[in-house]
């Protein structure tokens, strides 16, 4: 009985100690996401290719979302897409694009300094140069 008690104790300190250790998993981070879309929050968008796209707020922060899969029609239309989120909720990684009438769907969307080769946007109160 003596044994037994003294494994039961020694299993509960293993599995205890297991349960408490962190094992170099990164802390969690805020999800990116555009507020107010609906009320045109979208400064900009760049194509990047068929699998993602940058999107600029009218904060002149830029976010990158890749897509789940290839987005078709996105590097040959130059001028209109649409935005799809859910309502009062800002665009993120749930949401998706409308390109030609078909949905592309967000795999991520991450805050992201700018396109390749963009010039780092200036603060809003920035002297004229």
């Amino acid at each position: 009985m003596k044994k037994l008690i003294i494994f039961a104790l020694g299993m509960s300190a293993i599995i205890g100690g297991c349960a408490t250790q962190n094992h170099g998993s990164a802390p969690a981070s805020a999800a990116a996401g555009i507020p107010f879309v609906e009320f045109g929050n979208i400064f900009t968008w760049q194509a990047d290719g068929e699998k993602g796209i940058y999107i600029e707020s009218r904060q002149r922060q830029w976010y990158y979302a890749t897509f789940i899969m290839p987005c078709r029609n996105l590097p040959f239309e130059q001028e209109r897409i649409g935005f799809r989120t859910t309502p009062t909720l800002p665009l993120d990684k749930f949401d998706s694009i409308v390109v030609d009438g078909e949905p592309c769907y967000f795999q991520t969307f991450d805050k992201v300094a700018g396109p390749p080769g963009a010039a780092p946007a200036k603060p809003a109160n920035a002297p004229p140069a």
